[in-house]
């Protein structure tokens, strides 16, 4: 859809800094950093907002659930003081498209957050000024008070929003017992981190385990709700690309482009860098080959398993990792606490400063996705303060450059590790002779929208579908299919307008557009 070409960019940058050994001066790294968080700002407050959460909205709960509305009425949320809506049925009001208030305050957010973008990234979606060796833009004072005075506009918003989310939640799983297993599937999770300190990084893969671990979101493996790696070393060597449902035919025939990493440790011929990309459309058979997805899967050596892992989204993630990891702490902005993290939003123009604590859930749903997302809007943004102070500092020091020079070598291995909105995404690179031999890149929609690999384990939004429990109160004449696209959803997909039911020996074809409107 276009809507991650930021996150590419700047992965892509990552990539070549790795590749061509250049080094961006701190004020550069900063700005790489900005421009990502002010897309995670903007990214997550339109999905949750004028898309998934259309899924909750008035409109639609009265045509699929109308006895929870009924109860929504007569329900007071909890923060009605600060979000200001006092019933949850108004929360469901204000998310209905085009009419409610939240979804048209969102819509003036994503406005002011995309130029928060710009000021350091040039354009949005797709940069002009993110290149290897840092940025091009012309970085100043008046730069950063632009960015700022937006910033602080946003914090205000997310005040409002993470309680008023909270209370949207935690009434859904208390009129629906059970809602807890729609989406359900086990905590298998990939982060590769994101927002590199300017102090530490130096793009080299020898260290990259030292830098990476001190990235503003810590990278690392959850499998079956045990966090089994933080090292970005580790990570890359356990990834695989699998096939067995998808329209290519397999590489381990063609020429292996590295044997061992760059610290001599041994490659699979499924990594990326040895992945050779060879498409072989045919006829869509659900017993056989049915998508052009390929499946990425986790390698876990200590069982010989090929493990199906997801993103939660993103935020889901990234803030579990993180939580559990315990190693963030961000002056007094945040701090991950091996079972939480706790973020402070200083005082703005409207609220006064606010203390939030998102705590790591004892599942992974749909629910708990969508949650992580709301609280996930306010870390970026305190992310974003503390980059914004590093920025300034440069700036007060005179320490104006935002690039470096760099040269292509003739010979390369390089990754870039990043994290798209919607989580994980890297690029894979081979150089020889001075040209790239092989790229490879892998965002977020390949590993929740895997499909069953050759092993016949399902791909993420398969797992959590095909075990979701229906809560929709239509019978079969009326069916939307409700539940099913709220647990699609939650993983925040790149592709999630249109689902195809198939049943009782016919297809059912429900299309849900992001406004909830046909």
């Amino acid at each position: 859809c276009g809507i991650c070409g930021d996150n590419h960019c700047t992965t892509s940058v990552l990539c070549q800094n790795m590749a061509y050994r250049s080094y961006p001066p701190v004020l550069g790294n900063c700005a790489y950093n900005l421009a990502e968080q002010a897309d995670y700002m903007f990214d997550h407050a339109i999905f949750n907002d004028c898309m998934a959460n259309v899924d909750f909205c008035e409109q639609m709960v009265k045509d699929t659930n109308p006895s929870v509305l009924a109860k929504a009425e007569n329900t007071t949320a909890p923060h009605c003081d600060i979000h200001g809506y006092k019933t949850i049925a108004d929360i469901m009001r204000a998310l209905n498209p085009f009419t409610g208030d939240f979804y048209l305050e969102t819509l003036h957010v994503a406005r002011y957050t995309r130029e928060m973008y710009c000021l350091f990234g040039g354009r949005h979606t797709h940069p002009s000024t993110i290149m290897p060796g840092g940025v091009s833009a012309d970085i100043t004072h008046q730069t950063c008070t632009d960015y700022y005075v937006r910033l602080m506009r946003y914090m205000d918003y997310v005040k409002r929003s993470v309680p008023m989310h909270d209370d949207l939640y935690d009434f859904w799983l208390e009129a629906l017992p059970g809602y807890d297993q729609v989406g359900f599937r086990e905590t298998n999770l990939v982060c590769w981190g994101a927002f590199d300190d300017p102090e530490y990084v130096d793009y080299d893969y020898k260290t990259m385990s030292d830098w990476g671990e001190k990235r503003m979101v810590t990278p690392g493996i959850a499998i079956n709700g045990e966090l089994v790696t933080t090292d970005l070393v580790e990570i890359n060597l356990m990834i695989r690309i699998l096939l067995g449902s998808s329209y290519f035919d397999g590489w381990e025939n063609e020429r292996k482009f590295v044997d061992k990493d760059p610290l001599g440790n041994e490659v699979s011929m499924d990594h990326p860098w040895n992945k050779t990309t060879l498409p072989k459309p045919q006829k869509r058979d659900f017993t056989d080959k049915y998508s052009w997805v390929t499946s990425p899967r986790i390698y876990d050596k200590r069982t010989d398993t090929h493990v199906c892992c997801d993103t939660g989204g993103g935020p889901f993630a990234r803030q579990w990792v993180t939580a559990k990891a315990g190693k963030v702490k961000l002056g007094d902005y945040l701090e991950a606490t091996g079972h939480s993290i706790k973020m402070v939003l200083p005082k703005g123009a409207n609220l006064p400063a606010t203390e939030l604590e998102w705590h790591v859930p004892a599942k992974s749903n749909a629910i708990e996705r969508d949650r992580a997302r709301t609280y996930h809007q306010a870390y970026s943004a305190l992310v974003g303060l503390y980059c914004l102070e590093k920025a300034m500092g440069e700036l007060r020091a005179g320490r104006t450059k935002s690039w470096n020079d760099f040269k292509v070598p003739e010979e390369a291995v390089s990754v870039g590790f990043h994290e798209a909105a919607r989580g994980v995404i890297s690029h894979h690179m081979v150089i020889e002779g001075g040209k790239v031999a092989n790229y490879q890149p892998f965002p977020p929609t390949p590993w929740n929208g895997s499909v069953r690999d050759k092993f016949g384990t399902p791909g993420p939004y398969e797992d959590a579908v095909q075990n979701t429990p229906i809560f929709e109160e239509n019978g079969p004449e009326n069916f939307k299919g409700v539940d099913i696209m709220r647990a699609v959803r939650s993983f925040d997909p790149c592709l999630p307008c249109g689902v195809h039911m198939y049943g009782g020996g016919h297809v059912k074809k429900v299309m849900h557009t992001p406004t909830a409107l046909s």
